[in-house]
């Protein structure tokens, strides 16, 4: 059998997982590890400060939750993808980065952030978004005051810093990995989202954006479809 460890970094709730489980052979075991179990991240979250926190850190920290041996596939989202990676390089496994920026990404600015929160309300909410026109009122349900979302929108400003200062401070190895852009990715203009300059990176395409490829079920499906190639083979074999 073999494992395919997911690691989530919150944003979205780690129940969109269950859509990809569907796909997946029946052979093949799913664990979602939530990086914000780990009490150091998600208080580093409240005020955007990693403070003495790494990536290190954190993938030595998920390497307890995992039984040793086996085989396993490493697939992070996001900036899970940047611990998923460096986790994958601990186990010798296999790590997919789904739509995650390597270090060197520039820093977000306000504009940047508020467009991803809209892309995630409208991914949380199932209403569709343009990524390059988000609109935020429209988001807005009708029992939420503005000052109210701009507080939520507050918490995801000081989530993507944290993530982003904690990218920029790592140096990852050197082992190859699969990137999987989304179409509407958070970085159009890098083929490989940045990790072409740390190792050896295949870059696949994936449906949807940053966010609608977990929840939007044509994007799952499609997501699925280029899994397969690492887990049914080792299903097959077992």
């Amino acid at each position: 059998m073999i494992e395919l460890c997911i690691v989530h970094p919150g944003t979205v709730s780690p129940a969109v997982w269950s859509r990809l489980a569907a796909y997946l052979p029946a052979a093949a075991r799913m664990t979602v590890l939530e990086l914000e179990s780990v009490i150091a991240y998600w208080e580093a979250g409240r005020s955007g400060d990693p403070g003495e926190l790494t990536v290190e850190r954190l993938a030595d920290r998920l390497r307890l939750e995992l039984v040793p041996g086996g085989l396993r596939v490493l697939l992070g989202w996001g900036f899970g993808g940047v611990v998923a990676h460096a986790l994958a390089d601990r186990l010798a496994a296999h790590a997919i980065v789904l739509d995650g920026l390597a270090p060197g990404s520039p820093v977000p600015s306000d504009a940047e952030l508020e467009r991803r929160f809209a892309m995630c309300l409208g991914a949380r909410r199932g209403i569709a978004v343009d990524p390059a026109r988000p609109d935020l009122g429209r988001l807005r349900l009708a029992h939420e005051s503005e000052a109210s979302l701009r507080r939520v929108f507050a918490a995801f400003a000081r989530g993507a810093r944290r993530d982003h200062a904690l990218t920029e401070a790592h140096a990852p190895p050197g082992r190859p990995l699969t990137v999987v852009k989304a179409a509407r990715s958070l970085a159009p203009w890098s083929p490989a989202l940045g990790w072409d300059a740390f190792a050896p990176a295949e870059v696949l395409a994936s449906a949807g954006d940053h966010f609608t490829m977990l929840t939007e079920p044509s994007a799952v499906a499609h997501l699925a479809i280029l899994l397969r190639r690492w887990l049914a083979p080792a299903c097959l074999a077992a």
